[in-house]
């Protein structure tokens, strides 16, 4: 697989993620140490090309602390 690709994949992940928990983004910013502002602006696309160590603490994130049911 391509770079490219798999960080659009993880990009994905995570604004999929953030989606599925808006009620969540205070606690997931704290946990994760990214800003809420840029939970917002990853969420709405404002940020096309996120920095990786924001994607990386928010994956980490969501894969320790999956959703549930």
């Amino acid at each position: 697989m391509h770079v490219a690709n798999f960080q659009q994949d993880l990009l994905g992940f995570v604004r999929g993620e953030l989606s599925h928990r808006r009620g969540e983004w205070r606690e997931i910013s704290s946990a994760a140490k990214v800003p809420y502002f840029t939970l917002s602006k990853i969420s709405n696309g404002a940020t096309k090309d996120p920095r990786i160590s924001s994607i990386q603490a928010l994956t980490n994130y969501f894969v320790e602390h999956p959703r549930t049911a």
